[in-house]
């Protein structure tokens, strides 16, 4: 004997009611996920960033070094920024510190200088030093002469060289004199200094005699003054 089933029907609005409920549900799953379940996000650890310089006065042309470290939560990671009264240079973090040697060519004068941290992991957060002051004065200037000729029929130069005490290049006017020591008499040139720092004057053909040979610098912007005296002979030839 077989048996049927009657078929099952749904009562008027039970569809819409389940509908409504599923939709519900959702709802809420949708808004626990979104709420209670969400990894909560971490701040970025903060980094303090700290600036010595190798020397905080020089002269014009010296090498001075910029040490920047950084503390931060685990080992820094990224690249130290160094600036120079706008002009910037990029070093690596390696141990937690970055260095460089300041540009040497930095006019005479005071300057700040700040060095900040630009990190690579999102973990940690930039930083910026407090700002230095670096004072650059002008260099020593160190003067050398060659006299040429010295003969009562052959004209008598001087070829003069300037040089800072660092390699520097000094530029601007000398003068170059000559005096008879026993008249008296001052034969007077003036010359500039050309981009290596040489000049060449000539003085002509001198009388017979000792002469005291002076040669002064007035310095520039960035070097100062200097001096070089000699004495010389021009001899019957």
């Amino acid at each position: 004997m077989t048996t049927h089933s009657a078929p099952t029907r749904s009562r008027p609005g039970q569809a819409a009611l389940n509908s409504r409920v599923t939709a519900a549900a959702v709802a809420a799953l949708v808004a626990l996920a979104g709420g209670g379940w969400a990894v909560p996000a971490h701040a970025a650890a903060p980094s303090q960033t700290t600036l010595v310089l190798s020397d905080s006065t020089s002269s014009y042309g010296d090498s001075v070094t910029a040490t920047a470290q950084v503390t931060t939560a685990g080992p820094a990671d990224g690249d130290v920024v160094f600036s120079v009264d706008g002009f910037s240079v990029r070093a690596n973090i390696s141990g937690g510190m970055a260095r460089v040697t300041l540009p040497r060519q930095t006019a005479v004068g005071e300057h700040a200088v700040t060095a900040s941290f630009v990190p690579r992991l999102p973990g940690q957060d930039p930083s910026t030093s407090a700002t230095t002051t670096w004072v650059v004065s002008k260099a020593q200037t160190f003067l050398q002469a060659r006299i040429t000729g010295r003969g009562a029929h052959v004209p008598t130069g001087v070829v003069i060289g300037a040089i800072g005490d660092w390699g520097t290049r000094p530029t601007g006017p000398v003068t170059v004199t000559a005096r008879h020591l026993r008249t008296g008499k001052v034969t007077r040139r003036e010359r500039t200094l050309d981009p290596p720092g040489a000049a060449t004057a000539r003085l002509g053909v001198l009388r017979t005699g000792r002469y005291r040979l002076r040669v002064t610098y007035a310095g520039d912007a960035q070097h100062l003054a200097a001096r070089y005296t000699e004495k010389f002979t021009v001899r019957q030839r």
